[in-house]
């Protein structure tokens, strides 16, 4: 009789010739099982990998905390506005440039005695602000004369209106002046006043910024605010 030949036995089950159980695997299927999860793997880390950081704003930019602590006080003045030394300003310990606010220029003490309007970098622009009686201050001009002796800003009456210029200085009622705070600031953050003669009224610029008067503040209001630029301690 002629043996009788079985087909081979498939699938997991399978007995080979040592009847050791034969596993099977489904190459195919495995493979692709294993190709979706490193996709799956990839589109994850793609996904946080475009995730913002708590460091940076959407559009790039340091986070409002960052940005808040980089923040600086404007230059020439102190975070709170007032003038460098402002106390020493006023109680004469500074030299300081006296600085029109409405057109960034500086008074400049002419040789001759006026009062000019300079860039305050000339050897006129440099001032003392000197308490004198009643909180009133004297406006000393720092600039040597021949005659020697110490020359502080008056009311000239020769002109009208009346205009700024030096003489010696004494307390009376064209030298005294009061210095107000103007309840604003200058370009660099630094205090604006108003400073007022008794008799004549106040401190003033023209409209076009050409020369100081002083005058009693009409309806129109006043144009000329000042702020005090520190240029160290008075040697």
């Amino acid at each position: 009789m002629s043996p009788v030949s079985l087909p081979p036995a498939q699938g997991i089950g399978s007995i080979d010739q040592d009847n050791s159980p034969i596993v099977e695997v489904d190459v195919v299927h495995s493979s692709r099982a294993l190709a979706t999860g490193i996709a799956l793997a990839a589109v994850t880390l793609t996904t946080q990998g475009c995730t913002p950081s708590s460091d940076t704003t959407s559009s790039g930019t340091s986070s409002p905390v960052a940005a808040e602590t980089s923040a600086t006080a404007p230059s020439g003045g102190s975070p709170s506005g007032d003038t460098d030394h402002y106390d020493e300003i006023l109680a004469g310990d500074r030299k300081v440039l006296i600085h029109i606010a409405e057109d960034d220029k500086d008074w400049s003490a002419t040789y001759e005695g006026p009062i000019a309007i300079g860039g305050g970098t000339d050897d006129g622009a440099l001032f003392r602000i000197v308490p004198a009686s009643d909180g009133r201050h004297l406006l000393e001009a720092l600039r040597a004369r021949e005659e020697g002796g110490r020359w502080c800003v008056y009311g000239d009456t020769r002109t009208e209106p009346v205009r700024l210029s030096t003489k010696t200085c004494a307390e009376d009622e064209t030298t005294l002046f009061k210095v107000t705070k103007a309840g604003g600031m200058d370009d660099q953050g630094r205090v604006t006043h108003h400073l007022t003669n008794e008799r004549f009224g106040a401190v003033q610029v023209k409209n076009d910024g050409s020369a100081l008067y002083i005058q009693e503040v009409g309806d129109g209001g006043t144009r000329g605010t000042y702020s005090f630029v520190d240029r160290g301690p008075i040697a």
